[in-house]
């Protein structure tokens, strides 16, 4: 079974499901350290393995995903991740202490909705770039919800029934996109299933984890930077909008990428959006005015949302297994987003306020500097074959 593009409702059940596992968790992050201490734990180190529990059930599970793949068809993947999507809510929303809310977290990595969420988008869309934009358009619209929400339930002190709703919400969606699913596939054919990344997916693993790097580096130290600026002016709620402009500009802007994924080299699209995202760290300390910034996390966010799709992309083409591609992209992502702000961390010593924005730069053209090599390979022409000396030229 090969597939075939999904209707325009099979979509739309999908994109919703991704908003919807996209904004339950993101409802949280913002008053987490809260949460905690509304519990009577420690806020500290509770927070921190709040944080990374799902990076760690991610990581796990990336190598089981092959196989998974192969047992079990894509509505079934997708009844996984709506399951236990809505089961991570509901813990979350139950938690009396930390230890249930950890559950709750690590649950949310076992669902795998970034990888059983990119196949059927893939499988859904009529080619690569429409549908790993599609799905990072759901992504942004998940990301701008979320947080959103969080803070005026916890206002509320209505962040458990917010959960609820969200589980609530999950579980229909989940319903609508496993029917929207029937007949596509996780692969277009039957794949061998690889041991491991080849020496030719390393640049592109190295490229995703770096650009997811330098990404969180950047969110996680700038508001210390604007507010060493001017506190008065940076005040939370103006750093709360630049970085919602910036989702704003790559819902915009998305579609574009969409089309150029599919007219250019994923590799080349993927070198531009971090060279791009690079340059806009590296030009936020110079001191441009606030005018400057806002059009700066503009800028950022709209080249930074081809950053995903294009790695998707990318790592499709490198082949041999879709399924195991997509779960080795995602796990460097997540490996990007532990790094990246502990990275960013350790230059703030040294270097001051501007010092893990220099880091973020850093990380993001590393990333592309890692891709130089094979896309120098693809694009300059091959060498002249020259001719054998010793075979006899055929008469005309």
């Amino acid at each position: 079974m090969t597939g075939r593009p999904a209707g325009t409702a099979g979509l739309a059940a999908l994109v919703l499901l991704q908003v919807a596992v996209t904004a339950a968790p993101l409802a949280l992050l913002p008053v987490l350290g809260l949460e905690v201490a509304r519990m009577g734990a420690a806020p500290a180190f509770w927070t921190a393995a709040l944080l990374a529990a799902p990076a760690v059930t991610t990581l796990a599970m990336t190598p089981a995903w092959p196989a998974l793949a192969r047992r079990l068809s894509l509505p079934a993947l997708v009844v996984w991740t709506g399951l236990l999507s809505a089961a991570s809510c509901g813990l979350i929303a139950l938690a009396a202490d930390p230890l249930v809310l950890l559950a709750g977290r690590l649950v949310q990595g076992l669902a795998g909705g970034g990888v059983v969420l990119a196949l059927a988008f893939r499988a859904a869309g009529r080619s690569a770039g429409r549908g790993f934009s599609l799905m990072q358009q759901a992504v942004a619209a998940g990301c701008l919800i979320g947080p959103v929400a969080g803070g005026l339930a916890f206002e509320r002190e209505g962040i458990g029934a917010l959960m609820l709703a969200g589980a609530g919400l999950i579980l229909l969606l989940t319903l609508a996109a496993a029917r929207a699913a029937r007949g596509l596939a996780a692969e277009p054919e039957a794949a061998p299933a690889p041991a491991g990344p080849r020496a030719r997916d390393w640049p592109l693993l190295v490229a995703g984890t770096c650009g997811s790097a330098g990404a969180f580096a950047f969110v996680a130290f700038f508001p210390t930077w604007a507010s060493a600026q001017d506190a008065g002016l940076y005040t939370p709620g103006l750093i709360g909008l630049l970085h919602s402009l910036s989702w704003v500009a790559a819902l915009l802007v998305l579609p574009l990428w969409a089309r150029g994924l599919d007219g250019l080299s994923p590799v080349l699209a993927l070198v531009l959006s971090l060279v791009g995202c690079g340059l806009g760290y590296a030009l936020v300390p110079l001191g441009l005015g606030l005018s400057g910034i806002v059009a700066l996390r503009v800028i950022q966010g709209a080249v930074y949302a081809g950053q995903a799709p294009a790695l998707f992309a990318a790592a499709e083409a490198a082949g041999p297994s879709r399924t195991a591609a997509l779960a080795r992209a995602r796990a460097g992502l997540t490996v990007g987003q532990l790094l990246g702000p502990v990275a960013a961390g350790l230059a703030l010593v040294p270097l001051g306020p501007s010092g893990p924005l220099l880091a973020a730069a850093g990380l993001s053209l590393a990333g592309a500097l890692a891709l130089a090599p094979s896309l120098l390979a693809r694009h300059l022409p091959a060498p002249p074959v020259e001719a054998d000396p010793l075979r006899p030229r055929s008469r005309s």
